[in-house]
């Protein structure tokens, strides 16, 4: 209502178009993979009663009642793209495709599943009565939590409860916010609480290379999963190892072994790194704790005169940091932004920023040590130049003596052991950070920030013993960590880093390494950079038990997540702040590493300046938020109404992001033109257009590639092919020869270098055998021959559909959803303040990572 009446510039979440009553006049509409959901499954049996969802069968036979179909055309009015994994649209989705393929059969199909289902439950002692399931004499309960203020979470829950219900199963609904689902579900012990179906939403789940998307929700390496294995705690913080079936024990443990392949870079090129990527997402897919529904599309509208802003894919918004960016260089007073919340967690660098709303205020408070090209989320490195000394698959490059590395086992920095050696070297100059930004407090930002991060990390992630110490904070960082080997100073702005984080693609590999080095921000794009002053006052308050990083130790421990913008918190950091301004501390660790390399990092009076200027900055505006973004957070009311985030523009930013992370996506369309009947050898002609962001206009996209699969009926493929679109946006196919005769779908994708969305159409191929006639001609001389002439039968056969190839089942297709683009075609000249409102309505919500 609030964009209605153009009382704000847009509201940063996706809204179904039918939940509008009008638009203004000229509202832009950005589409964007915004939200991915799908369904977490509780796969113990909980002490709360009989959870059929122990048994990996009814799990799986969940996939035949979901109806994706139903949810991308009915419940996101088809702007989405259905899924039975956790990748939809992203380019690994080409990659993953012998595996994908093995489930096109899988649709609704709601008497197999109801089959499936009798025959498990009944082979473990359940009764199913008069249309109802019963164990030891009792209803068999599933308890499904519903967000009741997320409109398509809500609607579907409603759906599949109804599915539930069909199945004999009585279902109690838990409502609740995500404040209550973090608690009720990422925060319970699965073997002890009372969920079992949760409908789920993550945003930022876009990304080019996304192999980290599997191993952070399909295996417990990201603590988000509710099962354990011998790597990894249920949701991060349980062990459940004995209330799991040995087959999902067994499984958790290979799956988590794989992706410690993946997350350590022990692999030796693509080819090897696709094959553990594929039967991670396999596993993933049969283990059905996640089943996949589908990737939204829906449209996010801005007001006409709203320029500038860019939809990133990588990061599932509008409030990306590209977007905060071209906002400080506009000319507007002000822009008001709709927000659905402040926040639904807690701001902290160890494990605070779980939830989409504290991210996107983060992502203008923070500047990312990379950035995204923003329709393909392509890596694209940022604040340094680099030079890569040495890459190779093999961990064969000899990490120097003098080299130095945060031991884990005696907890400080030392030199690293002898006849160490990594996979790469890599020298990070980060000139282009310090001599053209400053924290927001004013002080310069210098290599004793970036050092004390990996310290901070290393103590929070790799030794329990450690008083900072976070098992969830563990499970997200100590993978990265393991991977560093060692690093050395080359002078005040450079450092050179030795690890195994290997990549075939060596942006991708540069970026990574970096990545690991400073890895603390969760799930924030940003990352988790702040002044070390400030690392030094919030080690301070968790060590005496203060605060938590993460909100299951906080609850275990019954005292704070540790946030950012809570006044107590910012107290109590403050506090310890004052104390180490008193004697000019400088941390132990910072010392040693001084001592070692023989450069200086920081000097008592430095240390000193850093704390009063962070201890002003928090006595004016009361939040601990220090970044090095664009803007600086100067007001923050979660009592107001509505509740508000004030930001003004940072006068010491003056980074500028390299001209691709700035390039605007498109949105193709393909049409293949396919007659009812082909026959081998036949071309065909198809077209791309593509409706750049800022415009409503589809127009022929020449140089687009096109990715074509041909595949059997069962969705298994034959072959594949790229061209590539002509001048005219056009593009041929030939119909392979030697093609038996029969049906076939053809699936077919689009996309450029700056605007990767693989949002397949299937088309049925219908090829009649050649049919061989010979006729006689008669010559002068009386000679009779024979010539041969090839034709083919055309028969009147039902017309060409289309369909997403997630849900195509034998040559049964459906329509295309046709979508329109339309947003800022420049970068505009918007604001020198963003005010974020809440709207308080109930619309749908998108999520970032958990929502």
């Amino acid at each position: 209502m609030a964009f209605e009446h153009g009382q704000i510039a847009f509201y940063a979440y996706a809204v179904p178009p039918s939940e509008y009553t009008s638009l203004p006049p000229g509202a832009k509409a950005y589409l964007l993979p915004n939200t991915y959901y799908d369904i977490l499954v509780n796969p113990l049996n909980t002490t709360f009663g009989f959870n059929p969802f122990q048994f990996q069968e009814v799990r799986f036979a969940l996939n035949y009642i979901v109806n994706r179909t139903y949810f991308v055309d009915s419940i996101l009015h088809g702007y989405g793209i259905p899924t039975i994994s956790l990748y939809a649209g992203e380019p690994d989705v080409i990659h993953l495709q012998q595996t994908l393929s093995k489930y096109a059969n899988v649709h609704y199909n709601f008497t197999y599943a109801n089959e499936t289902i009798y025959k498990v439950l009944t082979a473990h002692g359940a009764k199913y009565i008069n249309g109802q399931w019963y164990y030891n004499g009792k209803p068999i309960t599933v308890y499904v939590f519903v967000r009741t203020d997320a409109t398509v979470r809500r609607e579907y829950a409603q759906y599949f409860i109804t599915q539930l219900q069909k199945l004999g199963f009585t279902v109690q609904q838990i409502q609740g916010n995500l404040q209550k689902e973090i608690s009720v579900v990422y925060g319970s012990d699965p073997a002890n609480t009372t969920w079992n179906i949760l409908i789920e939403a993550w945003g930022g789940t876009y990304g080019y290379y996304d192999s980290s998307l599997a191993v952070g929700l399909y295996s417990t390496l990201g603590a988000s999963d509710p099962f354990s294995s011998y790597y990894g705690l249920s949701m991060g913080t349980y062990n459940d190892t004995r209330y799991e079936s040995s087959l999902l024990l067994k499984e958790a443990n290979e799956l988590d072994n794989l992706s410690l392949i993946i997350a350590q870079s022990q692999f030796t090129s693509a080819q090897e790194y696709y094959q553990i990527y594929n039967k991670i997402v396999e596993l993933g897919i049969n283990m059905s704790v996640r089943i996949g529904l589908g990737m939204s599309l829906t449209p996010i509208y801005a007001l006409s005169n709203i320029n500038g802003v860019y939809p990133s894919f990588a990061q599932s918004t509008l409030l990306s940091f590209q977007t905060y960016y071209s906002i400080t260089n506009g000319s507007y007073p002000n822009v008001t932004i709709g927000v659905r919340y402040l926040s639904q967690g807690s701001a902290n660098p160890g494990a605070g920023f779980t939830d989409a709303y504290t991210d996107e205020i983060g992502n203008a408070l923070f500047t990312p040590s990379s950035l995204t090209v923003p329709g393909s989320g392509y890596p694209v490195p940022f604040i340094y130049t680099y030079k890569i000394v040495n890459i190779t698959p093999h961990a064969v490059v000899s990490v120097p003596s003098n080299a130095l590395w945060w031991n884990p086992t005696t907890q400080q920095i030392t030199k690293v052991s002898p006849n160490t050696t990594a996979q790469m070297a890599v020298i990070y100059n980060l000139a282009p950070l310090f001599n053209n930004d400053k924290w927001a407090d004013g002080q310069n930002i210098t290599l004793a920030d970036i050092i004390y991060e990996y310290i901070v990390a290393s103590e929070m992630s790799l030794n329990s013993s450690n008083p900072i110490y976070d098992s969830t904070a563990s499970s997200v960082y100590a993978p990265a960590l393991q991977t560093i080997k060692g690093f050395k100073i080359i002078n005040s702005s450079a450092i050179e880093i030795w690890g195994n984080d290997w990549f075939f693609d060596p942006t991708e590999a540069v970026v990574s390494l970096f990545g690991s080095f400073n890895p603390l921000g969760y799930a924030l794009a940003g990352g988790g950079y702040f002044p070390w002053q400030m690392y030094v006052g919030m080690k301070d308050v968790v060590a005496q038990g203060k605060a938590a990083w993460s909100e299951g130790a906080a609850q275990s421990k019954g005292i704070d997540w540790l946030n950012l913008v809570s006044p107590t918190d910012i107290g109590y950091i403050t506090s310890a702040l004052q104390n180490a301004s008193a004697t000019g501390y400088i941390p132990k660790s910072l010392q040693i590493v001084e001592n070692l390399s023989g450069i200086t990092l920081v000097t008592p009076q430095e240390a000193k300046a850093g704390y009063e200027a962070a201890i002003n900055f928090m006595k004016t505006y009361g939040n601990g938020l220090i970044g090095d973004g664009p803007y600086i957070l100067v007001a923050w009311n979660p009592s107001a109404s509505p509740p508000y985030a004030k930001l003004i523009r940072n006068p010491y930013f003056h980074l500028v992001p390299p001209s691709n992370a700035l390039a605007l996506p498109t949105m193709y369309s393909v049409s293949l033109s396919i007659p009812s009947t082909v026959s081998p050898g036949q071309t065909l002609t198809g077209t791309v257009m593509g409706t750049p962001a800022g415009s409503t206009t589809a127009i022929p996209t020449p140089n687009a590639v096109v990715n074509i699969e041909l595949l059997y009926p069962n969705g298994s493929i034959i072959s594949g092919y790229q061209l590539m679109t002509n001048s005219s946006g056009q593009f041929t196919f030939t119909v392979p020869s030697s093609l038996s005769p029969g049906s076939y779908l053809l699936s077919v994708s689009a996309y450029s270098n700056t605007s990767i969305l693989i949002n397949p159409v299937t088309y049925t191929l219908v090829v009649l055998p050649s049919i061989t006639t010979t006729t006689s001609t008669t010559t002068s001389t009386t000679t009779t021959t024979s010539t041969t002439t090839t034709t083919s039968v055309s028969t009147s056969l039902s017309t060409t559909t289309i369909t997403s190839v997630s849900t195509v089942i034998s040559t049964v297709v459906s329509t295309i959803v046709s979508t329109v683009v339309s947003s800022a075609s420049n970068i505009g000249y918007i604001a020198v303040i963003v005010v974020l409102i809440i709207i308080i309505i109930a619309l749908a919500v998108l999520l970032f990572r958990r929502r």
